[in-house]
């Protein structure tokens, strides 16, 4: 298989580097169209990974099964297609949730969200199922290794191997996922008197899965560096994962039961506040949400006219659809579902858009409260505020939580912020028709949408189930976990061998540290990125980051500079690599939320599209198309 030149003119050799999800969704459809096609024309196909090949690194099955996923299983399938019931195959089988209930006696217990390990059961049968159904003519290998340079040689590339194999190949996609960036400022400095002092351990951001936490005992003091979903992982992993218990009591709040190997935990933020949790899911697996203001129509007219800014022509926008979902959410539930109906009829034939205006006409509709979504305080509820002590904060951020998790439990249907607030969710695809391939002004598209926007939706739409906001105030009251309040700082101790964390919004907050871990996820810069592929792609041109730019300013995004759809790397002299296709996380800030880790069961999202496009490309000669061309022609100009 390896280290031959195998009559390269004769076969289609194509690499997948990468055999996470996204890799995954090229093989599953370029399977599924090799089958239609049948032309009996010799195909290989090289599914290539360090880790597990079929799962990559962060779905793991090998990973502890307190880690769970933020999207319920009902809402994802690996599979291009609905399935008949018989046996799977490209194009055709069972959702995640379908596989779950069949294989597994504990979808309930988990409340439709997943430990990650199952996913990548789910993706391993997945893999299976391609296998079974390749046709004749096409051969899959299965490559556990890592690639370390990739070199073009005419119009094909060879890849070089940790295993120092190598392979030649026609075509190549790279969807490597995850990058472990080398440190910079911050973390580097932490990192530096970790390295210099015995005493004390940093913990760099990645996946929980590849923390090695077994060191840390009951006599540490855990310091924790952001409170999205890694931090929920790991206060399970260290708490559950230790051998304590939550029970649930008579009121529907969690006891803590230690179980004395826990560390004693300190948390915090720059806003100080835990990712919100989901709203209890009542939505069905084909729920499609079709918005009245913020809609693609509206989305392509504004940014063909150019000069975008996030702030002034999108975020109103948005703002308005989630003043609508509020609004229409309470009118149903006081004034029943046809004055709901009637509103949002309103609203498309009065042309409103604005939170102004939908707030008016509820008004008009005898709406009780006034419609109060700022979605910025919602995500950073301390900001200004100050405390004469920690206990006081987390008093406060008590009984916020609680707030929270009545609101999850109303569902997503029924509650009217948490109906509101999925729209953030259901409108990414909207939100990447403004922004993707430098649609936003360069000063707004870094500051006003990636700095600030970007991290509170997340925060606002993307949180854990509800439960663990119980397991949070449960531990507060157990004095397991200490949350430090916004601003929180972490600095190297002057004096002592130890961190220093503290709030300088509360008083007398410094707590002294000898573990302290990064629980953020790192973010996509090609430039930073430890990967010697990526490293390689950049020293020979091949790889440059994209750069949103105008006349008077520029944004070096640290994302791959791919074209549009099926997403050619464009190499620093601007030429467009039409063998190779990047997809997902490497190309993040070029396109927007890369993240994501499924397509739907009913319909094909982005995730699955782009999958198939660049199948689609593979398997046919063609033309270098008009976007090429035109961009060619501008890089001439």
């Amino acid at each position: 298989m390896l280290n031959q030149n195998k009559a390269m003119s004769n076969s289609l050799r194509v690499a997948i580097i990468g055999s996470g999800p996204r890799g995954m969704s090229v093989l599953e459809r370029l399977v599924a169209r090799l089958i239609e096609l049948d032309n009996g024309k010799k195909v290989e196909i090289f599914l290539i990974d360090d880790g597990n090949v079929g799962t990559g690194r962060i779905w793991s099955t090998e990973q502890s099964h307190l880690l769970l996923m933020n999207t319920v299983a009902q809402e994802i399938s690996a599979f291009s297609g609905l399935w008949d019931g018989k046996e799977a195959r490209p194009g055709n089988g069972p959702s995640f949730a379908q596989w779950w209930q069949l294989n597994r006696e504990d979808y309930s217990h988990y409340g439709g969200y997943a430990p990650r390990a199952y996913y990548g059961e789910y993706l391993l049968y997945v893999l299976s199922a391609i296998e079974r159904a390749l046709p004749h003519f096409v051969t899959l290998y299965k490559v556990s290794a890592r690639v370390e340079s990739l070199d073009k040689i005419n119009t094909s590339q060879l890849l070089r191997l940790s295993n120092d194999e190598w392979i030649q190949v026609d075509k190549t996609v790279i969807s490597t996922g995850h990058p472990i960036n080398r440190l910079q400022g911050f973390e580097k400095r932490l990192y530096e008197f970790a390295s210099s002092t015995p005493q004390v351990t940093f913990i760099n951001g990645d996946s929980v899965a590849d923390m090695d936490l077994s060191f840390i005992d009951s006599n540490h003091k855990v310091g924790i560096i952001g409170m999205g979903l890694t931090f929920y992982d790991l206060i399970a992993e260290l708490t559950i994962g230790r051998g304590g218990k939550f029970l649930t009591k008579d009121d529907g709040s969690m006891k803590y039961c230690p179980s004395g190997r826990e560390p004693q935990i300190y948390a915090g933020s720059r806003s100080g506040m835990p990712v919100l949790a989901r709203g209890r899911n009542q939505k069905p697996f084909n729920y499609e949400y079709n918005p009245t203001i913020f809609t693609q129509e509206r989305a392509k007219n504004i940014r063909q006219h150019g000069d975008v800014h996030f702030d002034r022509d999108v975020l109103p926008l948005l703002e308005a659809e989630l003043a609508l979902v509020y609004a229409e959410t309470k009118l149903r539930i006081e004034k029943g579902e046809e004055s709901a109906q009637d509103f949002r009829e309103s609203i498309i034939s009065y042309q409103i858009d604005s939170v102004e205006g939908v707030a008016s006409l509820a008004r008009i509709y005898g709406l009780s409260n006034s419609i109060d979504i700022d979605i910025y305080h919602l995500a950073d509820p301390f900001k200004g505020d100050t405390f004469p002590s920690i206990e006081a904060f987390n008093e406060t951020l008590y009984s916020v939580l609680a707030a929270d998790y009545a609101e999850a439990m109303h569902g997503n249907v029924d509650s009217p912020i948490k109906a509101a607030l999925d729209v953030i969710r259901n409108s990414r695809s909207v939100i990447r028709l403004f922004v993707d391939f430098g649609g936003l002004d360069p000063k707004s598209h870094q500051h006003e949408f990636l700095n600030k926007f970007s991290p509170i939706s997340g925060a606002l739409s993307a949180g854990p189930p509800p439960f663990r906001i119980l397991q949070l105030q449960a531990l507060m009251e157990a004095n397991v976990l200490t949350m430090m309040g916004p601003s929180m700082k972490v600095e190297p101790a002057v004096t002592s061998d130890c961190f220093h964390m503290y709030s300088p919004s509360i008083q007398n907050s410094t707590v002294a540290l000898n573990v302290v871990i990064d629980a953020r996820i790192p973010s996509t810069n090609i430039t930073h990125d430890c990967s010697k592929l990526t490293q390689s792609l950049i020293n020979n041109g091949i790889f440059t980051p994209f750069v949103n730019k105008d006349d008077d300013s520029q944004f070096v995004t640290g994302g791959v500079h791919v074209t549009p759809s099926p997403f050619h790397p464009i190499s620093v002299d601007g030429e467009i690599n039409d063998s190779l296709y990047v997809l997902g996380i490497p190309t993040e800030h070029t396109r927007w939320f890369m993240q994501s880790g499924s397509s739907r069961p009913h319909k094909w999202i982005d995730f699955m599209i782009d999958a198939d496009a660049i199948a689609a490309d593979i398997l046919q000669k063609k033309e270098v198309n008009e976007y090429c061309e035109d961009h060619r022609k501008a890089e001439r100009i």
